[in-house]
Formats: C-alpha cells, structure tokens, sequence
C-alpha cells in the first residue's frame, strides 16, 4: 500500500520534498539571476510517482500549476521550471546551488524536527530501490540505495538501523568512470536484505513511488503463495 502523504502537515511536505531533491533534484542559477529547480526521472515507470505524489507536493509550495515534461529522446521526465521563493527556501536550508556533488547531507534542522522519516522516504522514492533476487528458488528482496554523498547514504543508512532494521553501509562496487579523463567518483551504498527489514521499512518509512509500493505488494503475494519444493 502506498504510504499517504496527504495526510502530512506543511513542515513534512517540505522534508519529503527535499528529499526528493537530494535524490533526483536539482537547484540551477542562469545569468546569476534566474533561479530553475527541476527533479528528473524515468519515463518508464516514474510517471505515477509525478503525478500522484511530486506534483501533489509542489501544488502545496507554488501558486500556480507545475506542467511535467517529458523528454523521450532521454527517456526521462521532469519538472523544470523557474520559482525564485520555493528555490531559496530549498537552498536556506542548505541545499547546494549547481553540480550537487559529493557533499550532500541530511541537515540539522530535520533531526530536531523530527523529520528524517519523510527525507528518507523521499530519497528511497527516487535513488532507492526494492530489489528481488532468487536464491535458490526463492525470491528474497532487499532494500537499497546508492549515490556518490559518503555522508547523505551513511545518514540514511544510520537512520533506518534505529527504526530496527539490520543492514550495512559500504563502498558499492561499480564499473570505473571517469570524469575529465582523470576523476573517479566513488560511490557508496545502504543495503538491507530479507524479508523482516522489507515489513520493517513499509512499517516505519513507507512507500510514497507507486512503481516500489506495486513491487512491494507483489512480493507480500508471491511470498504467501509460495511453497517451499521439498514440501509439494
């Protein structure tokens, strides 16, 4: 079941919003005075998640209608427009302006409010993912997510161990790319596997990415469907 987030007061609109920017967003400055937010995913399977749940959000923080643009030649779509009082609060609240880098955090300010669960739902909603894999008959999911922050997936993975989840941070392994022709960006990952970590994180986070919450639902069936083959 997809987590509701109408239900949400203004301050934890905000904190899901953000971060969903910290996964798949981005503050853009031209000519030094034009300030363009946008937020980019799939084509193929995020469409739901913009209508259903980012526009939803921005509607609470604009005035006026958000229109999604989609950009099949890079199979993607996107919310790319100019709002200089939504960019600066975004940013106020430190969120970098341009390339974000690898120095995204979770900031202080959504610890003391008590907001880590939305920022985490909305980071999972865009670079997370509920994956299956089968082992040796069976299909076993495990909740993950990655990016190049050292410090943003150490947060996020530091956050879901104390709702009781049991899972690691580390160095993900990845095929080398360089940047410049010389750079190498590292990146890292949060990984959380089995079942009871699966109902640990619908049960203390939530799904707000319908394609996760249709993915995690198929899971519960399949699982409750499933006999083991030494007992048929």
């Amino acid at each position: 079941m997809i987590f509701n987030i109408k239900n949400l007061n203004y301050e934890e609109k905000f904190a899901l919003l953000y971060g969903i920017m910290l996964g798949d967003g981005c503050l853009s400055l031209v000519k030094g005075k034009k300030k363009f937010i946008s937020i980019t995913c799939s084509l193929d399977d995020d469409l739901p998640f913009f209508q259903e749940v980012v526009s939803f959000l921005l509607k609470n923080f604009r005035d006026k209608n958000t229109n999604i643009k989609i950009r099949k030649n890079y199979g993607a779509i996107e919310f790319n427009f100019i709002d200089a009082k939504l960019f600066d609060l975004i940013s106020s609240k430190g969120f970098p302006i341009g390339k974000k880098g690898s120095n995204l955090f979770i900031p202080e300010m959504f610890y003391k409010d008590n907001l880590l669960k939305n920022i985490v739902q909305g980071f999972f909603a865009t670079d997370g993912s509920l994956v299956l894999t089968k082992n040796p008959n069976k299909f076993y999911p495990r909740i993950e997510g990655n990016g190049i922050s050292k410090r943003l997936i150490s947060q996020i993975s530091d956050y879901l161990k104390k709702t009781g989840m049991k899972g690691n941070f580390y160095d993900a392994k990845r095929k080398k790319v360089y940047f410049d022709k010389h750079l190498h960006q590292k990146q890292y990952r949060f990984q959380f596997n089995g079942k009871k970590n699966l109902l640990l994180f619908n049960e203390k986070i939530g799904f707000v990415n319908p394609k996760q919450a249709i993915k995690f639902n198929n899971f519960l069936r399949y699982d409750e469907e499933y006999i083991p083959l030494n007992k048929r």
